[in-house]
């Protein structure tokens, strides 16, 4: 039985890796495509592309991992060995328990570059973009960022690499939205140790029934717990590139501005039920290949394939928004998804058992 589970296992592996493989080098050059449509290098746009590997095989792994065993165990289905393994006593949780080792591979592959890899060199793919597009004045030319906390509305123009913030404006108001104070500085840097922000070279206006007084400053002590990553986080990557524990800190400075559900709380739920998704995509290749797709060719299962892929897609899409929308709780809208699958795949399981 060993035997053949290490069969199995190099099987599917090796299916894996040529549609993972496959789908990388495609998607690989449409992303080049559009990246020399932005007018900059050759070079440079593969360079860019080439950081942004990580998260791309992150993103395609769950659906290279079903077309894979979909194929893997379409293919065992042909020459009748899925037949033989049956006929040897391995029955359907034997076959998953056999689909094992591959499944904890490709999960453990997918979480290390997501949280260790891909954030990093997304990072660095993005400064470097900049830095090809506009040159030395890159860190100017980044797009305004606005931000609340409380009563405080921010708004950033730029932060460099090194966590220092330019362009700062600061609008407090008060219960009522009326405004009372504004503040404007040229830089602000971040203390760590004692967690508060020194704002430099701007003006303090504060508002009242008799008019405006603005006070200048070289320098403004302002206690926030805003941290710079969680500024850099917003201002270079999109909530699915963060690791986990950035979204954590972006979780949390979300909450403190009573902003609902947010993306962020989309993208960690997403992470942290990546297992069970890979599980039940799993489950749902070898439903379909012990059930209705176990006489038909490849051509076949690989269009079902494609055709599952894209509805896992769409209706990740679908919840998405609406628990931005509707303020549905992120976990429930991550798991709906999932849950349909999970129930399809073990429908088909229990019929053909």
């Amino acid at each position: 039985m060993f035997t053949l589970d290490r069969y199995i296992t190099r099987h599917a592996n090796r299916y894996v890796l040529t549609v993972t493989l496959t789908l990388l080098a495609l998607i690989s050059m449409y992303a080049l495509f559009e990246e020399l449509d932005e007018a900059y290098g050759f070079w440079e746009a593969m360079a860019y592309v080439a950081r942004t590997l990580p998260r791309r095989f992150d993103e395609i792994l769950v659906y290279s991992l079903f077309l894979g065993y979909l194929i893997a165990l379409g293919s065992l289905a042909e020459h009748r060995e899925l037949t033989v393994c049956r006929t040897a006593g391995m029955s359907i949780t034997r076959l998953i328990l056999a689909l094992t080792p591959s499944l904890v591979l490709w999960l453990g592959a997918s979480l290390a570059v997501s949280e260790y890899v891909a954030p990093n060199t997304e990072r660095s793919a993005e400064v470097e973009k900049m830095k090809a597009q506009f040159g030395d004045d890159a860190v100017n030319r980044m797009s305004t960022l606005w931000f609340r906390y409380n009563n405080l509305f921010m708004q950033v123009q730029a932060i460099n690499e090194q966590g220092e913030v330019l362009g700062v404006q600061q609008f407090i108001v008060d219960d009522d939205r009326a405004l009372i104070e504004s503040l404007r500085a040229k830089t602000a840097t971040y203390d760590e140790a004692r967690q508060r922000w020194t704002l430099h070279e701007g003006a303090r206006s504060i508002y009242g029934d008799d008019g405006a007084r603005t006070v200048p400053f070289d320098t403004w002590t302002w206690n926030n717990p805003i941290t710079p990553e969680v500024l850099a986080s917003q201002a270079f990557l999109d909530p699915n590139k963060m690791s986990m524990a950035a979204l954590l800190r972006q979780i949390d400075f979300a909450r403190a501005q009573q902003l609902g559900v947010s993306e962020y709380e989309l993208a960690f739920w997403s992470r942290v039920f990546k297992p069970i998704t890979f599980i039940g995509l799993t489950l749902l290749a070898l439903s379909v290949v012990i059930g209705p797709l176990r006489e038909v060719g490849m051509g076949a299962r690989l269009t079902v394939g494609i055709f599952a892929g894209l509805g896992f897609k769409y209706m990740q899409d679908l919840f998405a928004p609406a628990a931005l929308v509707f303020n549905i709780p992120a976990q429930i809208a991550i798991l709906i998804p999932i849950a349909a699958y999970w129930a399809v795949a073990l429908l088909l399981i229990r019929r053909n058992v």
